[in-house]
Order: structure tokens, then C-alpha cells, then sequence
């Protein structure tokens, strides 16, 4: 009788959204009878936790350098390299740990450059090849590039979340020349809504409000839209994107919710009158899997998100403003200007992979 495939799958938990997009892959693998077993830490440990109840999963910790309040983030990459560095071997060093005492025969690992093993096939699942370095980072643009593709070069394989031709949603970000290793293969955008039916919700807020992301910037946007919303006097509501938390708060016309199981959330997502949100690249698949029009917040000195809000303006998508200059008045007014982006996935070329896989190993 032919064994039972264990694939470990492991997103990085800078925010909840390399989490989210690991939620069709589960689902894929989970449907083609393989043992699962999911190591994340913190906030996307919580999410998976609550997306699959009856999977496996291992608190692996991660290493967070924590977004600047000021300047770029890819500076404060390059000041934290050395401790990064130190994280990183030993993460490896339990990884392979992990692969031994579970058996694991495939290694999943999104973003998480760490996580390769030469004891089993590796996986990265990545649409950051061409991380951006405008301004006085692009100093460290060349370096940044080099520490990137040497860790990919380690993997086995390649999964770019995206489709390769037009239209696609990472742009430059993704399609480059030069890809670092030959064996990548664009699977398409992953959304956790893909696989689900919205739930039917009587709540129709005029604003819904996704935050995400590392701290401090996400504690900072949740204050600046409770103010000017509240002055609005628009029903508000605000997801919070805390999954570990539970108790819903209101202050006069605006609801905080912790958190909200995948198929509430796609229903409140479709029933919101204006939808506001940071341009995480999971969170534009998820509004472009669900047709959704929105005002993108870029965190501050996140080039990746800077780039996405600039690409998607440009091309009349998605309207957006900076946070230092974010006027809720303004933005809801601006909104109908933008036709918002369609665009889904079959997840052919995905089950074409993990079948694959599977079988070779």
C-alpha cells in the first residue's frame, strides 16, 4: 500500500496574508487524501487554526524586523540582515527536525526564504522577485536582489501566484527576465474566497475597513479612519484582522470586529458600500477574486504595496491615497472613478503541481 504524502506547509507571518493565500493550496492538498501539516506562529497560526480545525499544526516561530514608523522598509531589511541571518539557521536547523520526526515529504514555503531542506522537495511560493528599491534604497536594490535569488536558488521549485501572461496583477514585481531558478511555474492568483460561497449578511456598512499588516502602522490607520469616520457619521465597519481575539467593540456609527470566518467576510466584502484596505498583494487577490472596487492605504515605506497602489491608479483600477494625507471624505467621493479588477483562477496549473509532486516523491 502506497504511503500518505506529508507536505508541511509554512507562510510567513508578517500579517495574515501569506496565511490567507495558503488557504486554496490546503484545500487542494487536503482533497487529494495527503497529511497536512501546517507550521506558522503568531496571528496566521490563529487563522489557520480556525480555517482547518482538524489539521495538524506546529507553532514554528518567525523572524519579524517590525515596519519602520519613518523611511523604507528594505533599509531596515538591510540593518537587521545580521540577525536575520541568525534566525534563519536556526529555523533551518528545526526545520529539518520537523521533516524527521514527521515524516514530511514535501516542504511548502511561502516567503519564507529559511525553509528549503535538501531532505525532501522544497516549494516557494513567492510574486516578490523584484523587490522595489525606489529612492535613496535603491542604494541597496543590487544587494537585496543577489541575498533574494541566492536563497530562491535553493528551493526545488517555484510558484509565482499570478498569471504569467496579460492581464496579470504583480506587474513588475513578478514578471522579470531572469527568473533564479528554471523550475518556476505561475499558478495563478490564490484567494481564499475562490473555493467558498459568500454568506448571505444582512450588514451593509457604507465603509468597510480591512486592516492588515505588521505594527506599529496598522494600530496607526485604525486610529486615523476611527477619528475621520466618526466625524463622517457613514456606518463603519472595521475587520481587524486579529483572529486569536473574539469580542466585537462599537463607538457611536462604527463596529470593530476581530475577526470573521472566510465566507462572512467575502459576504460583508460584497454587500460594503466602499471598501478600504492596504494593497497587500493577497488582499488585491482576494477583491479582484470577488470583483471589488476599493481605496488602497499603502503602509508607509512598504515599497511592494507603494508600487501596486501607484500600477493600479495608473491604470484607473483602484484609487489610492497616502496615509500621512488620507481624507475619508475625499476617497469616497473618488472611488466611482475606478472600475476595480476582474480576474480569477481555475487552479488548473496549481492541482497540475501539487499532483506532480506528489507523485515523485
Amino acid at each position: 500500500m502506497e504511503k500518505t504524502k506529508t507536505v508541511l506547509v509554512c507562510p510567513l507571518d508578517w500579517g495574515l496574508g501569506h496565511a490567507t493565500r495558503m488557504v486554496p493550496v490546503i484545500d487542494i492538498l487536503l482533497g487529494k487524501d495527503t497529511k497536512v501539516i501546517l507550521a506558522a506562529d503568531r496571528g496566521p497560526l490563529d487563522f489557520l487554526h480556525q480555517r482547518f480545525p482538524g489539521v495538524d499544526s506546529i507553532r514554528f516561530k518567525g523572524y519579524v524586523t517590525g515596519y519602520p514608523a519613518k523611511g523604507s522598509m528594505a533599509l531596515a531589511m538591510i540593518r537587521a540582515y545580521p540577525k536575520m541571518l541568525a534566525e534563519a539557521r536556526k529555523a533551518n536547523k528545526y526545520l529539518d527536525e520537523l521533516i524527521d520526526k514527521h515524516d514530511v515529504d514535501v516542504v511548502i514555503s511561502d516567503n519564507r526564504y529559511e525553509l528549503h531542506s535538501s531532505k525532501v522537495y522544497s516549494v516557494f511560493v513567492t510574486h516578490q522577485l523584484n523587490i522595489q528599491t525606489p529612492g535613496l534604497s535603491s542604494l541597496a536594490g543590487p544587494f537585496i536582489r543577489r541575498k533574494v535569488n541566492s536563497y530562491i536558488k535553493r528551493f526545488d521549485e517555484l510558484w509565482i501566484p499570478d498569471f504569467e501572461g496579460e492581464p496579470n496583477l504583480s506587474g513588475a514585481l513578478s514578471h522579470i527576465p531572469g527568473i533564479p531558478i528554471s523550475n518556476y511555474h505561475f499558478i495563478g492568483p490564490l484567494s481564499r474566497f475562490s473555493l467558498i460561497k459568500p454568506a448571505d449578511t444582512k450588514e451593509k456598512p457604507d465603509i468597510l475597513v480591512i486592516l492588515s499588516g505588521p505594527e506599529p502602522q496598522r494600530t496607526i490607520l485604525e486610529k486615523l479612519i476611527i477619528s475621520q469616520a466618526i466625524e463622517s457619521g457613514l456606518s463603519t465597519t472595521i475587520l481587524q484582522s486579529r483572529p486569536g481575539e473574539k469580542k466585537v467593540k462599537e463607538i457611536k456609527n462604527i463596529k470593530l470586529i476581530p475577526h470573521l470566518p472566510d465566507a462572512e467576510l467575502a459576504g460583508l466584502i460584497k454587500n460594503a458600500g466602499v471598501i478600504i484596505c492596504r494593497p497587500g498583494y493577497s488582499t488585491i487577490m482576494d477583491l479582484a477574486m470577488l470583483e471589488k472596487k476599493a481605496v488602497f492605504i499603502p503602509t508607509p515605506g512598504q515599497t511592494e504595496q507603494e508600487y501596486l497602489a501607484r500600477r493600479f491608479m495608473e491604470t484607473a483600477l483602484y484609487y489610492m491615497e497616502h496615509q500621512k494625507d488620507f481624507d475619508l471624505k475625499r476617497a469616497t467621493k473618488k472611488i466611482s472613478e475606478y472600475s476595480g479588477f476582474s480576474l480569477k483562477n481555475d487552479y488548473s496549473i496549481l492541482n497540475t503541481r501539487i499532483d506532480t509532486i506528489l507523485l515523485e516523491q
